[in-house]
């Protein structure tokens, strides 16, 4: 893979940004980043996760190389932990 080429779809993994989602138990506004599935709301304390449908990490030969190898490992082995940020 070439040094400044990376697919579309890994472009929120490599550089996240903030979304906006709302708690299922108090309905409070939880901060999310587009390279997590799991964050805990900061009023309540319930774990909110977004959905993550397939993605390059899923079938993409080159995923590793794409995203480095800490990021690659941290998203497939999620299993739901609170989020990092």
């Amino acid at each position: 893979m070439a040094m400044n080429k990376f697919c579309p779809g890994s472009h929120a993994i490599r550089e996240p940004m903030p979304e906006t989602t709302y708690c299922t138990n108090c309905g409070n506004e939880v901060e999310i980043w587009t390279d997590e599935r799991l964050t805990r709301c900061h009023n309540c304390g319930t774990p909110v996760m977004k959905d993550r449908g397939p993605s390059c990490l899923d079938w993409c030969k080159m995923a590793r190389e794409c995203v480095g190898e800490a990021v690659y490992e941290r998203l497939k082995g999620e299993h739901g932990e609170g989020g990092t940020r």
